[in-house]
């Protein structure tokens, strides 16, 4: 501490020498004093002083926030680690008891939208990125991903695209990883803007309309949206003034549910992907529709049977479902009669069961 008040001495000195060589006092012969910089351990010290000051600037919530995210930054590759091993441990498992694992990476690079003979388009519209917090961001982002693992693991992939693309949402996928090596649609444009008013179904559980079969000629919009109800009806109320035919899924028609009957966008997607592979909403309701929904065939026994057989039937895509926080996304509802197989998509009037 001493060499640093020597050091500030010597600067008061310097100045005051200087102020009356400026004053004219003594120009004739200006007398020169020099300090030459002095680096002791006092100026970690004083360094170490401000960046304390500056952390005291930070609330108690910001502080215990950057904490939190150092510690997780500290243990995020060991945990990595951790997750590969465990994966692993599972695959062998999985092999030593017969088990289905699913394709191989192999098959599913091969497995693309371009060679697939569905042709049904559904869109994840993302232009409610300014709506959501870094919280739900991540968690659209998340439904996306479950989306297309979804898609790549069905033998028919629907054509997916993800349209106005930008802003937190497009800076969460970078961060991720390739996602341009996905083999989705990734637009900025938005739906209008790429496949125009008339060609659009806006899907939204405050619709009136009932969706009861797909039509090659539409494209099926997904509202990419977590917003916790501070937004209800926003899908539709944006469907409505942009003019955009909209429906729900016929939810209604087969089930009663415990719970509300807004799902999250990827099981929506996921609905939507297994009624193009089985014509009935009954079965992709309850393939897709999480247990704890608490969904009851309206159907009775049939229904029940129709419950038994589509879980059967749903092992096969059991490697591509990994359990989601019950998010809420501004989807659809209800569901009709079965398809009749040849891909066609209505909408009508949700009439009085």
């Amino acid at each position: 501490m001493e060499s640093l008040k020597t050091s500030i001495n010597s600067a008061k000195v310097t100045a005051e020498s200087n102020a009356i060589v400026n004053s004219g006092e003594l120009r004739s012969s200006p007398t020169r004093i020099s300090v030459t910089p002095v680096c002791h351990k006092d100026d970690d010290a004083s360094h170490s002083v401000s960046i304390r000051d500056s952390v005291e600037t930070l609330s108690k919530n910001q502080l215990k926030k950057q904490q939190k995210r150092e510690k997780w930054l500290a243990r995020k590759s060991e945990k990595r680690v951790l997750e590969r091993q465990k994966r692993k441990r599972k695959y062998h498992e999985a092999r030593e008891q017969g088990i289905s694992l699913g394709p191989s990476r192999k098959k599913l690079k091969l497995n693309r939208m371009k060679n697939s003979t569905c042709k049904i388009r559904v869109a994840i519209d993302c232009s409610f990125d300014n709506l959501m917090g870094d919280k739900d961001i991540s968690g659209i982002v998340k439904q996306i991903q479950f989306a297309y693992a979804a898609n790549r693991r069905a033998k028919q992939p629907l054509q997916f695209y993800v349209t106005s693309l930008g802003g937190k949402t497009q800076e969460r996928l970078e961060s991720i990883g390739d996602y341009k090596g996905w083999d989705v649609n990734f637009q900025t444009e938005s739906h209008t803007d790429l496949f125009g008013k008339n060609n659009l179904v806006y899907l939204t559980s405050d619709s009136p309309n009932i969706l009861t079969d797909l039509d090659l000629d539409k494209v099926y919009v997904i509202g990419g949206l977590i917003d916790h109800n501070h937004h209800k009806g926003l899908c539709y109320t944006t469907a409505v003034e942009n003019g955009i035919e909209h429906a729900q899924l016929p939810i209604e028609e087969f089930l009663d549910m415990k719970t509300r009957k807004v799902l999250a966008v990827n099981h929506v997607f996921e609905i939507l992907l297994r009624y193009t592979e089985t014509n009935s909403w009954e079965k992709a309701f309850f393939q897709v529709i999480p247990k704890r929904k608490g969904a009851i065939s309206k159907l009775g026994n049939r229904g029940q049977q129709c419950l038994d057989k589509s879980v059967d039937e749903d092992q096969d895509h059991s490697s591509s479902k990994t359990p989601i926080k019950d998010v809420n996304a501004d989807t659809d509802k209800h569901d009709s009669n079965n398809g009749s197989g040849n891909a066609t998509l209505k909408c009508g009037k949700n009439t009085d069961l």
